[in-house]
């Protein structure tokens, strides 16, 4: 009877950690995404344009975005976060006035994140640029920069791949881009099994289903980095565990059409340089957009 009681006992507990583990899996925290508005609250100064909030359509996918100024005689410079996580990660890049004041400032939940079809995982590099380029047809004036950290790396170099009349200058940073170095994928393959990934978060899930197909697209995008024209700035850690520094080689290996390939290597820094090393990043945006205006004039 004891040994009954016991059981049944185990099996209580087994069931009310399971609910709670669902109902925490499936707060905002395991979200990786931010309230609009007081989001927007929180980029706005006394000084700055109104952060707006704005989606687009391609077929059955939509994309949702934010901007923070519309000053048709500046660049435009574009944020794409890496997996998991939303347009939230810039944050910072998009309060300072530094960036804010030259340029007008655009950041993306990615396919699948924030929300954009949140928990929809969409693979494809090529349908998350595609995404991107309709925003960035908007602005046919001003030239256009592109930040893109860890997985925004491959899709932004895919992006200046497809479509390299709408982007004048790309900075990568961390970026996951060389097939030969993408890690083993056999524990995010053990998770995508159906009651794992039922179990599992589902900014989580999007970004295991994501990465998984990410080393077949890389290799599949190997030859069209010749169609790469435009500069390009690598910004890579040293010490980085999650992206080894051999991809910032890589890229100026496979670059050879850029107009200008600029690698900067943070020693001992890791994968979240984006943050902890935000000023060096700064600095090359903001050497980047230079670059970038000097070429617009230079075309005039």
């Amino acid at each position: 009877m004891q040994k009954k009681w016991y059981l049944k006992k185990r099996y209580w507990i087994g069931f009310l950690l399971l609910v709670f583990w669902l109902i925490v899996s499936n707060s905002e925290v395991f979200r990786f995404r931010y309230q609009p508005a007081s989001f927007a609250k929180s980029i706005e100064t006394s000084d700055s344009a109104k952060l707006i909030f704005k989606k687009k359509e391609v077929a059955t996918t939509t994309m949702n975005y934010c901007q923070l100024g519309n000053t048709l005689s500046q660049p435009l410079i574009v944020f794409v976060h890496g997996s998991p996580g939303s347009l939230a990660a810039f944050e910072g890049y998009l309060r300072d006035t530094l960036l804010s004041n030259r340029a007008t400032l655009i950041a993306v939940d990615r396919l699948g994140f924030g929300y954009s079809d949140f928990g929809k995982a969409i693979p494809s590099l090529s349908l998350q640029a595609k995404l991107i380029a309709t925003i960035l047809q908007d602005f046919p004036e001003q030239p256009k920069i592109i930040v893109g950290h860890s997985m925004g790396g491959p899709v932004i170099s895919k992006l200046a791949m497809d479509y390299p009349h709408l982007v004048d200058g790309l900075v990568l940073v961390a970026p996951s881009i060389s097939p030969l170095l993408e890690p083993s994928n056999w524990w995010r393959k053990a998770f995508n099994f159906p009651i794992l990934r039922w179990l599992t978060p589902a900014a989580l899930r999007v970004c295991n289903q994501e990465i998984i197909p990410l080393e077949k697209e890389l290799v599949d995008m190997e030859n069209e980095w010749t169609n790469i024209t435009c500069p390009v700035t690598v910004v890579q850690g040293t010490a980085d565990s999650l992206v080894p520094p051999g991809n910032a080689y890589y890229a100026k290996e496979q670059l050879s059409n850029s107009s200008n390939v600029e690698l900067i290597m943070i020693a001992e820094g890791d994968h979240f340089i984006l943050w902890n090393k935000y000023a060096l990043v700064r600095a090359a945006i903001l050497e980047m957009l230079e670059e970038v205006k000097q070429g617009a004039k230079d075309v005039k």
